[in-house]
């Protein structure tokens, strides 16, 4: 599945020459030969979204973002996904008649030959595309409106507020040396159980107990290991950037003792038996130059969360999804300024990522990627 990332890999996409007319109006275009107009769901100032509208936005996200479909099945979060796509409509509604360059063209239709590639290998997403009326139009619409609306946030962003986004996440930056055993409680390749937890846990403290009597990680890593990635390795990872990790895994590498196995830290993928050998701070001057374009990525991602929190609340003038015996969805039905509202953050610009596919990434049980092919 496709997985975008606004908020730390901006790209920003031009629309191709035919679909300009269609799409410069963005989604409140002329509705085409044979399309429901749809149910009103929502209003705001100077627009509404229908029911149809809707259904292609979650569609396209599910394509882009698979998590999403089971978010849209909560009330509550479904009601906070259709805030923020009001906010999208609102701020893309000024940048939608700019000129984009011949780069941004060549990244969207990029970005649309990915989308074709996961058609053409998932029959049940190219069947979910099609009942929802999700055509290559909606596509590159959706993903140029979000991709202008983090670029057009990180153009607002001072060196000052790069600077101040640092030193908020400075661990992230740091070099650490640890050795890990895994004991998983899932299979990292079809997400099947794997074991208990409770077993997981138990195989994970005889480990430590033998590490901590003189045992070799080395022999010990092939014994145990369910990470691929280090096991033939003595469990090592060499001199990597922490932010890479999963926040648990990350957590223990960044604040555990040097030289110490320490209690099993618990993740996603079980359980990680760590040492941490090295830890280097990277100071400020010393980042990359993609460190600090992600950095100022994350400090836009952040004033859009601003304006979905406290500003996008204020211009919402009634919301009114189907009742959970019509939609299977829940009721929600609120107006302007409800709590939901002001809770709303960003589920979609503050914290996916753009413009990169599933299969063509690798996730080693630490939380690191290593690019493979796509067939």
């Amino acid at each position: 599945m496709l997985r975008i990332k606004p908020a730390r890999r901006t790209i920003l996409l031009a629309l191709v020459a035919v679909l300009v007319v269609v799409l410069a109006a963005g989604c409140g275009k002329k509705k085409e030969e044979g399309e429901a107009a749809g149910k009103v769901i929502a209003t705001y100032k100077d627009g509404t979204v229908t029911d149809t509208e809707f259904k292609k936005y979650s569609t396209f996200f599910g394509i882009v973002q698979p998590q999403t479909e089971a978010y849209l099945s909560i009330p509550e979060l479904q009601e906070q996904f259709l805030r923020e796509y009001i906010g999208y409509k609102i701020l893309y509604k000024p940048l939608s008649d700019k000129k984009l360059s011949d780069a941004d063209q060549k990244n969207i239709d990029d970005f649309y030959a990915q989308v074709e590639q996961v058609f053409a290998n998932d029959a049940d997403t190219k069947k979910k595309a099609d009942d929802a009326g999700l055509k290559e139009a909606d596509i590159r619409h959706f993903y140029t409106m979000i991709t202008s609306i983090m670029k057009d946030e990180e153009s607002k962003v001072t060196d000052a507020e790069v600077q101040k986004q640092y030193e908020s996440t400075k661990d992230d930056y740091n070099i650490v040396s640890v050795r890990h055993i895994l004991i998983a409680t899932v299979d990292p390749t079809t997400g099947a159980e794997k074991r208990k937890d409770e077993d997981a846990l138990k195989i994970a403290k005889e480990v430590k107990a033998k590490l901590d009597a003189g045992g070799d990680w080395k022999e010990l890593a092939k014994q145990y290991s369910d990470d691929d990635g280090s096991k033939e390795n003595g469990g090592l990872y060499e001199d990597k950037q922490a932010k890479g990790w999963v926040q648990e895994f990350k957590d223990a590498a960044n604040k555990q003792a040097i030289g110490k196995v320490g209690d099993p830290v618990q993740s996603q993928y079980g359980y990680h038996v760590m040492k941490v050998e090295k830890r280097t701070p990277t100071p400020f001057d010393k980042l990359s130059d993609a460190d600090k374009a992600g950095l100022k990525q994350e400090a836009g991602s952040a004033k859009l969360q601003a304006y979905m929190t406290d500003e996008l609340p204020s211009l919402i003038t009634n919301i009114s999804l189907p009742k959970a015996a019509d939609s299977g969805t829940g009721t929600t039905n609120s107006g302007t300024g409800t709590d939901s509202g002001k809770n709303s953050g960003t589920t979609n610009g503050g914290t996916t990522d753009t413009g990169t596919t599933n299969t063509d990434k690798k996730d080693d049980a630490a939380g690191n990627e290593s690019k493979t092919e796509s067939k």
